[in-house]
């Protein structure tokens, strides 16, 4: 079934993208198979004891946080909902209650019994099916925890999966010297997860996520699972049925927007805990196993940031990348004018075998993605390709806000030149529109205009050692002011 599975995938990619593009993408997911070595590997009994005996400490202080589950089920395979549920009971943080809303036709009689057995868990047999939006919403109505997470019907939790989300919890509550859980600053947590082979019973693709990233989030719903929000933003936000698909990824965005779409640093409201807490279950029937399963879920993804973006007042249009559920923005008539947040935005440098020599760079100076080949994606998430924060940007396809020019040439001691415009005109062929947008056109950028041709990266003088000391150096100055670094793979300069 892999195996065909697999065909599948690369013939309806063949259809969408071209055969050169399928086949790059089947020869990256070869590599990627071949290099991935992910285990998971469960905690010891020792430690979940010793989870359990903190619990109980916690508890008898009688200051606990209390979480809701919230589980819309439909017609759920009664392997997949005892798994599910067992999953939850077995949390090593105690105070919880899980809440099933079954749209499924007749009541099911293995939620039911497991409703008697244990007084956390309330099980509610809707009258109608609203759809998933609906029906989950109202489970998040009956919640009385102080926060809400959301579970799949038919996947899994691992039983520290509360504990980690609580040490998060009680540790702002510490630093902000805070009572109430209801007035915790942290408002959402994310985990890293995994899938669950459903047929093998083995777990794979590991999808360790980076800390909180706007622009990579309006690029794919890297957050996804194990999500738990504040209550009280939950309920004000609720999840909306036209995005029925993408009802998970429209609230999360909304939920991050309020405080991060116009300011850089949000790390005491949105946290992201590095551990997988969650298995995706991957089975024939599910998103996991096979994306093409569910388009219309993409689809709705693409609405969900569009409209974001109508409702936060954000100029700019939402456009679906090759890679399904992967998208892009554009922001009209460019990003500083309708992002306050961004104070650069810049591309990738590709070498003349077309690998990747500058782009995005770590604190440390090290390049992220140095010596992919440019067809590559950067692997399932396909990281290499999308819209992100960056900590910096290669100076030598960049453009820079124009109040901070002049923080530009005083920090890397260069003259500005907008080598990004130029780089944007030539790889979507409009030099005309990229230099309107960017204000002012440099000779770089008339150049891209007159001969259409792929523009060179800039400051060919500069030391190559050089580069990444100068990109990080500005990308730096740029964070101590509060201003993002867009990287933006979609736009190419060439040594």
């Amino acid at each position: 079934m892999g195996i065909l599975n697999a065909v599948r995938k690369t013939i309806a990619y063949a259809k969408r993208n071209g055969v050169r593009a399928a086949f790059f993408a089947a020869l990256e997911r070869v590599h990627d198979s071949a290099g991935e070595k992910y285990e998971y590997r469960p905690l010891s009994k020792e430690v979940l004891d010793e989870q359990k005996t903190e619990y109980r400490l916690l508890a008898e202080k009688d200051n606990l946080v209390r979480f809701s589950i919230v589980v819309p089920l439909y017609n759920t395979p009664e392997q997949y909902l005892r798994e599910m549920i067992e999953s939850v009971i077995a949390q090593t943080y105690g105070n919880w209650e899980l809440i099933l809303a079954d749209a499924s036709k007749e009541p099911l009689q293995t939620a039911e019994g497991y409703a008697k057995d244990d007084p956390r868990i309330r099980y509610f047999h809707l009258e109608s099916n609203d759809g998933i939006a609906a029906n989950t919403n109202f489970g998040i109505k009956q919640a009385g925890g102080d926060y809400i997470g959301l579970l799949d019907h038919d996947d899994l939790l691992t039983p520290d999966a509360l504990y980690e989300v609580d040490r998060v919890i009680r540790k702002s509550m510490k630093t902000n010297k805070l009572v109430k859980y209801a007035g915790c600053p942290v408002r959402l947590i994310y985990s890293d997860e995994d899938k669950f082979d459903d047929a093998q019973g083995r777990y794979y693709e590991h999808h360790g996520k980076p800390s909180f990233n706007m622009d990579y989030l309006l690029s794919n719903n890297y957050i996804c699972h194990f999500t738990v929000i504040r209550a009280d933003i939950i309920k004000r936000l609720r999840l909306r049925a036209e995005f029925d698909g993408a009802q998970d990824f429209d609230l999360v965005l909304r939920a991050c927007a309020e405080t991060a779409l116009s300011m850089p640093l949000a790390s005491d409201q949105i946290v992201h805990i590095g551990k997988v807490l969650y298995h995706w279950r991957c089975h024939v029937n599910s998103t996991a196993a096979n994306p093409a399963s569910k388009t219309y879920a993409y689809e709705a993804g693409g609405r969900a940031i569009q409209d974001l973006l109508d409702n936060s007042g954000v100029g700019g249009k939402v456009s679906a990348l090759k890679h399904l559920g992967f998208y892009r923005v554009d922001y009209e008539p460019e990003v500083f004018s309708q992002r306050s947040d961004i104070g650069c935005v810049g591309g990738r440098i590709l070498d003349k075998k077309s690998r990747i020599c500058g782009g995005m760079y770590l604190k440390d100076k090290s390049l992220v993605f140095a010596g992919l080949p440019s067809d590559y994606s950067g692997g399932f998430q396909h990281r290499a390709a999308v819209q992100q924060d960056a900590y910096a940007v290669d100076i030598r396809c960049i453009s820079v806000r124009p109040e901070l020019i002049p923080l530009f040439e005083e920090t890397t001691g260069l003259k500005y030149v907008d080598s990004f415009v130029a780089a944007k005109a030539a790889a979507y062929g409009d030099a005309k529109a990229a230099n309107a947008a960017a204000g002012k056109a440099n000779a770089m950028a008339k150049a891209a205009s007159a001969t259409g041709k792929t523009t060179k990266a800039a400051y060919a003088e500069v030391p190559l050692e050089k580069i990444p000391e100068l990109s990080v150096k500005f990308g730096a100055e740029l964070k101590k002011r509060g201003y993002r670094s867009l990287w933006d793979p979609g736009v190419t300069a060439r040594t």
